[in-house]
């Protein structure tokens, strides 16, 4: 990131990182198939590494709460994101959890496949939030997806909401939310699919989908927007 960008606020991001090991390849390996040839790929990820990074080269002050193995991955994503300007204070180390991975295929015609080893991700706890909580006090919002423990993801919505501060969810991978939790939102971003999950509505169209949204504003959330792919946003 550019040092000389301007900062327009304070994020405070909790959430996952992971490592995405992709190989490129022709096709897609079928259930005991090896797949020779393809190109490899190593990048950071994970739902809170990008949206720390997105946020920050936006023009963000931005923190990020996470938790890394005391591994190689653990040390190269610790450098990643203080290099884009991230502040790392709050980068919490499991010494017995490796760091989270993704392994990915991608075949030529874009199709893909995931597999997920959350590793230390899973164990951010609330505990580790509590060394946090002046991360919290100091931030404008506060942006979270769903690749952590619920329990973690609900502590957070908690204690910021207590403070003021308004939390942003990018509910994904989808899941079941408690009232507590939206209650506790500012803004919520879910899918098709995650807001059916959600609210119980299939989600098909612009008016289902805002009746989804609808539902989850009743149950306490201040904002809903429902992306729908290539459709755009309600």
């Amino acid at each position: 990131m550019n040092s000389t960008t301007p900062k327009t606020g304070k994020i405070m991001v909790v959430g996952s990182t992971n490592t995405d090991m992709v190989v490129k390849t022709d096709h897609l390996p079928r259930p005991g198939e090896t797949v020779l040839g393809g190109t490899f790929l190593m990048n950071p990820g994970g739902k809170g590494a990008n949206q720390a990074v997105a946020a920050a080269r936006l023009g963000a002050e931005v923190t990020f709460v996470c938790k890394t193995g005391n591994d190689l991955f653990g040390v190269t994503t610790r450098q990643q994101l203080a290099e884009e300007g991230i502040d790392t204070s709050f980068v919490f180390t499991d010494p017995h959890e490796p760091s989270g991975v993704a392994l990915i295929a991608v075949d030529n015609r874009a199709e893909n496949t995931i597999v997920v080893a959350s590793g230390a991700n899973a164990s951010l706890l609330p505990l580790d939030i509590n060394k946090a909580l002046t991360a919290i006090d100091a931030c404008d919002l506060v942006l979270m997806q769903l690749e952590t423990p619920m329990p973690t993801i609900e502590y957070v919505a908690s204690l910021a909401a207590e403070r003021g501060k308004r939390v942003v969810l990018n509910p994904a991978p989808a899941a079941t939310l408690s009232e507590q939790l939206l209650k506790n939102l500012y803004l919520i971003t879910p899918n098709e699919t995650e807001a059916e999950l959600i609210t119980g509505i299939p989600v098909r169209d612009e008016r289902s989908a805002e009746q989804a949204a609808r539902t989850i504003h009743r149950a306490g959330v201040r904002h809903v927007i429902v992306t729908l792919g290539k459709k755009g946003a309600l």
